[in-house]
């Protein structure tokens, strides 16, 4: 076991171990935020203006970050990234209000978004292009699992506390800045970038023309699968209540499996890429993805769109690791953030977009529309993965001639 972790090189290690954190401190103020609003008097209006607010945050947070990256070092972002992730946290126990809220939610989400481009992009660079698709399902393994982890620790600890509501929420939240700040000291040591010898540096600038293509394609395959699950991310528990009026214990019991499922997803993504090319994979994924929204459209028995709605969770984490080892493998080194952080501003954005529309149809009891919707998504999502071709340099021959074994065995 030694030595498999020894092959790991160990900024991807911190790296992983900091993403856990990062799940841990969502997964915790995700659980008790909504309920510590409500206990401030802040209507369920009020906080989708919020999170609309925050979301949106997110997606533009994308622009500074493009233009810091001219003047700062990788090391530098990441750094930077983590402060304006953590830090606002310790806020969280005290906003009151809609205005406080959404600077504070704002701020925790726009590091969020730089944290996971250029975090990735700095562990990718730490791997070869064969174990990428291993290490960001990996990532995905470790953020929820992280987030059974929570929502565990929440269900367990605050039947101990025997204070008020508003306390409780409060301390959880305060543990979920704590598990922030653990977040950002990983952090530190995971922040080494992988300098680029001269002759790959030339072999990425005489690719980069091509490029432009590529990042369409990234930004409507990323748009576009975000539009799909937020469905099921944002809507799953109405689309029960609705078609099969059953009672909210029920639903939560159903939902409660599905990070589980969506860990295994994230397992068996490299699996089939192993066998089978990247792209093809992806296509296989969001096919089985659209064939099974299309058949909980239909009037099915409440086990067989339970197993559906898991299956589509699976079939979205598959998906996941795939999509972000195209948003490495489409492009120079030089360019790799930039890539990847379109690919998370573009996912946020096409879900946000998404969720406004899956909202109108269900709030006319159009259950199957929101579901054709979300099929289409995934359809144009996952065939659009496939025409980003891979521009990134290939390695001079015998260059690392050993790093095919990075990650392995990890």
């Amino acid at each position: 076991m030694r030595s498999k972790f020894s092959s790991v090189p160990r900024p991807v290690l911190f790296y992983l171990a900091a993403s856990f954190f990062m799940g841990l401190a969502n997964t915790i103020f995700d659980v008790v935020f909504n309920f510590y609003l409500a206990d401030r008097g802040i209507s369920e209006g009020d906080a989708g203006v919020i999170y609309a607010i925050a979301t949106g945050a997110m997606a533009v947070a994308v622009v500074p970050l493009l233009l810091l990256r001219r003047f700062l070092s990788q090391r530098a972002l990441l750094i930077g990234a983590s402060v304006l992730y953590t830090v606002p946290f310790a806020g969280l126990p005290f906003v009151a209000s809609v205005t406080s809220a959404s600077v504070v939610l704002s701020l925790i989400l726009s590091g969020m978004l730089g944290l996971l481009s250029v975090g990735n992009a700095m562990a990718g660079a730490q791997v070869p292009a064969t174990a990428r698709t291993r290490l960001f399902s990996s990532f995905f393994i470790c953020y929820l699992g992280a987030g059974v982890v929570g929502s565990a620790l929440v269900s367990v600890v605050s039947g101990w506390l025997h204070t008020s509501d508003l306390q409780k929420y409060r301390f959880f939240l305060l543990l979920s800045f704590l598990a922030a700040c653990v977040m950002f000291v990983l952090r530190l040591p995971s922040a080494r970038a992988v300098p680029q010898p001269a002759a790959a540096t030339a072999r990425a600038e005489a690719q980069g023309a091509g490029e432009k293509g590529n990042f369409a394609a990234l930004f409507v395959a990323a748009g576009f699968l975000g539009a799909s699950i937020a469905l099921f991310f944002r809507f799953a528990n109405v689309l029960f209540a609705q078609i099969y009026r059953i009672p909210v214990s029920d639903i939560s019991l159903i939902l409660g499996s599905d990070k589980i499922i969506s860990i295994i997803g994230a397992i068996f993504a490299p699996v089939l890429v192993k066998r089978f090319s990247l792209r093809p994979s992806a296509a296989f994924f969001g096919c089985l993805a659209v064939v099974g929204l299309i058949l909980q459209s239909l009037t099915v028995p409440l086990v067989v769109f339970t197993v559906l709605y898991l299956s589509r969770l699976l079939f979205n984490y598959c998906l996941m690791p795939l999509l972000d080892t195209v948003a490495m493998a489409g492009f120079a080194p030089a360019r790799q953030v930039v890539s990847i952080a379109l690919r998370q501003s573009s996912f946020y954005l096409g879900g946000a977009v998404a969720a406004a529309v899956y909202g109108a149809l269900l709030d006319a009891g159009d259950w199957r529309a929101a579901l054709w919707v979300s099929a289409g998504c995934a359809l144009v999502g996952s065939l659009a993965m496939t025409l980003v071709r891979n521009h990134e340099p290939s390695p001079a021959p015998n260059e690392n001639e050993n790093e095919e074994k990075v990650l392995e065995h990890a």
